[in-house]
């Protein structure tokens, strides 16, 4: 069965540049794209991504809320929280930690950055499971 990656990001063009460099890394998942907390509640009662990025600003929930009410959904148990943002405090990666996030990641200026940061990503996932 195809893996599943959800992408929480208030930001529609980030949803397709992360779909891209998935694309070009060769990194065949499904990916999924929710616009915050609402939609993504709603998306997980379906899915059961095996990871879940988050960006960490965003309106409404940021994604430190985001992680900390999405984190105990019993179906998400098994998936990697990755947080995913232009910028990460000291403070939001700390709290990102210790919510239970195993990686923080920043949105990099361009796409032959995310590759390879996608791509040592999830070689690490695999080789460790």
């Amino acid at each position: 069965m195809q893996k599943t990656i959800l992408l929480i990001d208030d930001d529609e063009e980030e949803f397709y540049i992360f779909k891209l460099a998935l694309e070009l890394a060769e990194i065949n998942y499904n990916c999924v794209w929710a616009n915050g907390f609402e939609q993504a509640a709603h998306v997980v009662k379906e899915l059961r991504p095996d990871f879940v990025f988050i960006d960490i600003n965003m309106p409404r929930y940021n994604g430190i809320n985001v992680l900390q009410r999405l984190k105990p959904i019993e179906s998400l148990q098994q998936s990697t929280f990755v947080m995913y943002s232009t910028y990460i405090s000291e403070d939001d990666h700390e709290k990102a930690m210790e919510l239970g996030a195993e990686h923080c990641i920043l949105k990099p200026e361009n796409i032959k950055v995310l590759l390879k940061q996608l791509n040592s990503l999830f070689n690490d996932k695999t080789h460790s499971a």
